[in-house]
C-alpha cells in the first residue's frame, strides 16, 4: 500500500532547465523486504570454544600419559640397576669372572691339604715331645720309691701326649743320690723308675709303650755334698726317642 504525497509538478514554477523548482518528493510506500536472518555468530562462537577446550583436553590427557609413561620407564630402569631381579644371579656374575681369574683346582687343594696335615701335626707333636724331655714329674724320698713330691702339670701334659700319639713310646729314667753303694743306688733307681711307670700305667697308658731304666747316681743335676742338692737328685726324668723330637720347642 503505497502513499504519493508529491505536490502537483504543474502548479510548481519551474526554473531555466525546465524543471519545477522546489518540487518534494515523498514515498511513503510500504514495501515488503526480505527478512535478515539472525546472526550465527554466537552459535559459531560456542562450538569454536567446545572445540577448542576439547582440544585442550586431548592434548593434556597425551602429555600426561606420555610424561607418565616417561617417569615410569625411567623409575623402572633405574630400579632394574639398582635392585637385580635375581640377587643370586647378581652375585654370581659379578663374582665369576673374579673366579675365573683366580681359578683354584680344588682337587690338587685337597691334595696338598691332606699332604700338609701330617706334616703340621708331626711339627706341633715334636714341639710337644721336645718340651717334655728331660722334665721331672716326681721327687723321692731317701731311700725310697715313694713319690714326695708330684708335678701334675707336667704328668698331665705326659698323658696327653701319649694319648694323641698312639705309637709313641716313652722313656722314664730312675737317679738316685750318692748316698750308699752303687748297687744299691742302681737299684733304688731302678724301683723309682718302675714306680712312675706304673703310675703312668693306671692312667691308660699301655706298659709296652713306657721304658723304665735305673740310671743310679749318674747325671746329677745339683751337688751330691749338701743336703738340698742331694734331694733334688733323687728323682726321675722323662726321655723322648730322638725321631720323636725333631727340634727344640720355642
Amino acid at each position: 500500500m503505497a502513499f504519493n504525497l508529491n505536490k502537483n509538478e504543474d502548479s510548481a514554477p519551474q526554473d531555466s532547465s525546465g524543471k519545477a523548482k522546489g518540487s518534494a518528493k515523498f514515498d511513503l510506500s510500504k514495501k515488503e523486504t526480505a527478512a535478515v536472518p539472525e546472526t550465527t555468530h554466537p552459535a559459531k562462537s560456542k562450538t569454536w570454544i567446545i572445540g577448542l577446550i576439547g582440544v585442550l583436553i586431548i592434548g593434556g590427557g597425551i602429555w600426561y600419559y606420555s610424561a607418565h609413561t616417561k617417569t615410569a620407564d625411567t623409575i623402572q630402569h633405574t630400579s632394574t640397576e639398582a635392585i637385580p631381579l635375581d640377587p643370586v644371579a647378581a652375585v654370581v656374575a659379578e663374582t665369576q669372572p673374579k673366579l675365573q681369574h683366580g681359578i683354584v683346582d680344588t682337587s690338587v687343594t685337597a691334595s696338598t691339604t691332606s699332604q700338609a696335615r701330617p706334616v703340621v701335626e708331626n711339627v706341633a707333636n715334636a714341639h710337644k715331645a721336645a718340651s717334655l724331655n728331660r722334665k721331672i714329674p716326681v721327687s723321692f724320698r731317701q731311700g725310697s720309691s715313694a713319690f714326695t713330691r708330684i708335678n701334675k702339670k707336667i704328668i698331665k701334659r705326659i698323658i696327653a701326649y701319649l694319648s694323641e700319639n698312639p705309637a709313641a713310646l716313652i722313656h722314664i729314667n730312675g737317679y738316685a743320690s750318692s748316698e750308699g753303694s752303687l748297687a744299691i743306688n742302681q737299684t733304688i733307681s731302678q724301683a723309682r723308675a718302675d714306680a712312675f711307670k706304673k703310675y703312668l700305667v693306671s692312667n691308660h697308658i699301655a706298659e709296652s709303650r713306657i721304658i723304665a731304666t735305673g740310671k743310679g747316681i749318674e747325671n746329677p743335676i745339683a751337688s751330691n755334698d749338701s743336703n738340698a742338692g742331694r734331694k733334688k737328685n733323687r728323682r726321675v726324668e722323662i726321655a723322648l726317642p730322638a725321631d720323636q723330637v725333631k727340634h727344640s720347642p720355642d
